[in-house]
Formats: C-alpha cells, structure tokens, sequence
C-alpha cells in the first residue's frame, strides 16, 4: 500500500459512489426528501434533498481523500509520518470504507430496503476502529495524524505508550461495536454499548498519557 494506489483507490471510490447515487436518485421523485443525519436509535433527524444526501457520502470520501493526500505537506513530523505508514493508509482506507457505509444508508432508506440504519453504521464505525487501532502501537508522533494530547505531543515516550495501549483499547472496542452490530439487540441496548466502548477508548488513554508525562517529570535526571 503507498500513496498512488490510495490515491487510485479514492478515486475509483467516489466514482463508484456517485454512480449509485446517480444510479438511484435518477428513479426517485424530484422532491423525495432523504435523510442525512440519525439518532442514536437509527432514526432520522436531519433530511435534505435527494441529490445532497446521496452524493454526500462521495463528497466525504472525496474531501477525506484530499485531506490525506495532502498530509505529508501539512504534517511538520514528516519523518515520523514516514515511520507511521501503516496508521496513514489504513486511517485512510477506513474512512473509504466508513463513507460506503453510509452511502448503502442512504440508498436503503431511498429504496425502502429495511435495513437497520443502526447497525449498518455501528459495523462500520467499529470496523474502521479495529483497522486504525491495529496500527496505532506502530505509529510515531505526529501532529496530524493519532492520539494527540499535549502529553503525547511532548514526549515520544509518552507517545509511543500511550498509543500500545490505545491500539488495543481500539481494536477490543472496535470488535465490541462490530459484534454488537450483528446482533438482534435494540437500537437503546446497542447504542449504549457503543458509547460505552467509545468513551473507553477515548478516555483511557487521555488520563493515560496525563500519567505517564507526570510519571516522567517527576524521575530524578540522570
């Protein structure tokens, strides 16, 4: 995997995109208006055109595509973005993934396919987090690019533990939220599952780094 293939891949992505869009909202009525936001619970809470909710999700991917393909320009780490190949592209390839997901949301929604909306996106949610969280142990510090707390960013010590542990906390609730979403459980039971899964792989390693900088400041130099 390296930067041109990712960069065909993107574009064979939104292309695919936008012909399903193209595809389907071609037989819907002028006026149909498709959802572009859910709750919690799968329900719709935001709603726009046809055309804006089923070429949105090609938007995202296109835009992501971009953001990531400009980041060894941005990113003042270069060195360690390098070094961090396997987080850049899977992050990349991730989202790819994540923005199909929500256009087969949308085109079920179109298509009156009954699909549970929910469950759809937390499978995608929690895949993409088992991808990313595989390579986070791997990866250097960075600006741009990984757990970025003030902590990680000062020390690559700091960083590179913090990130060993965050790569498993994400891959263990990645699987959680994926395993979830193949179950029959109700939209509340699900939803709660996946918070809880989210706030313990975002929280853990945020107080993690805090304690472990505070743990290096606090050593006697040597």
């Amino acid at each position: 995997m390296n930067r041109k293939t990712m960069g065909l891949a993107s574009i064979a992505v939104v292309l695919v995109l936008a012909a399903a869009a193209w595809a389907v909202g071609g037989g819907l009525p002028a006026e149909m208006q498709l959802p572009t936001h859910f709750g919690i619970d799968g329900t719709p809470d935001r709603f726009a055109g046809k055309w804006e909710a089923l070429l949105l999700p090609a938007g995202m991917a296109g835009g992501l595509s971009l953001l990531f393909w400009l980041l060894p320009a941005l990113e003042p780490r270069l060195a360690n973005l390098e070094r961090s190949a396997g987080l850049y592209y899977w992050s990349w390839a991730a989202l790819l993934l994540l923005s199909a997901a929500i256009e087969l949301v949308v085109v079920s929604v179109a298509l009156r396919w009954g699909l549970r909306i929910e469950h759809i996106v937390a499978g995608a949610i929690g895949v993409m987090f088992v991808l990313i969280g595989n390579q986070l142990g791997k990866s250097r510090s960075m600006f741009l690019v990984g757990i970025r707390t003030p902590w990680t960013l000062a020390s690559e010590e700091v960083w590179i533990r913090t990130h060993r542990l965050g790569g498993k906390l994400m891959v263990g609730g990645g699987l959680v939220m994926a395993v979830a979403a193949l179950l029959p459980l109700p939209s509340g039971l699900l939803a709660g599952l996946c918070g809880v899964a989210l706030a313990v792989m975002v929280g853990i390693p945020v107080v993690y780094s805090y304690v472990l900088w505070r743990r290096e400041r606090t050593q006697p130099s040597r």
